[in-house]
């Protein structure tokens, strides 16, 4: 029986996201860990809200972009190049289809819990939300995915 071993970086893609976890590109890695950081700190040390932040940074982009436009237009200088930011209905219906999908599937699961009475599946999803809930006193959301992104990538650089 002969199994065909393929390369870890052909495993993860092969292009720059490989790159970046295999820390082949080492700058670029220890940007990633440092920006994780910056991001973890934010939201859990500073107490900064994803609302708060997201709120800030477009406040920030008008000002440059406003002060760009009329500084241009004083000293004769082309206008920013901002894009025509409009979402294509081709996008809207893929994410629809599959918000649909997932909706349709926690509700063929929540039928089959109430209607069909099927125990086994009741059980699955009790002990799978006693052991989220378990987890989540334990962990804040962000500090478990900063040690889980940060575990991997510094722990095993360069595969």
């Amino acid at each position: 029986m002969a199994t065909h071993h393929r390369p870890l970086h052909a495993l993860l893609g092969g292009g720059a996201v490989a790159d970046l976890l295999l820390w082949r590109r080492r700058n670029a890695s220890a940007a990633a860990v440092a920006g994780a950081s910056v991001v973890w700190f934010l939201f859990e040390r500073a107490g900064y809200s994803l609302a708060s932040v997201l709120s800030n940074a477009l406040l920030l982009l008008v000002v440059i972009l406003f002060f760009w436009a009329k500084s241009a237009s004083l000293l004769n200088r082309p206008l920013p190049p901002v894009p025509n930011l409009e979402v294509s209905d081709v996008v809207v219906e893929k994410a629809v289809v599959r918000a649909l999908v997932w909706v349709n599937k926690v509700l063929a699961v929540a039928h089959d819990i109430a209607i069909k009475r099927d125990r086994t599946v009741f059980i699955q999803v009790i002990m799978a939300l006693w052991v989220v809930s378990c987890i989540g006193m334990l962990f804040n959301f962000f500090t478990l995915i900063y040690i889980g992104c940060t575990t991997r990538s510094v722990g095993s650089p360069g595969i």
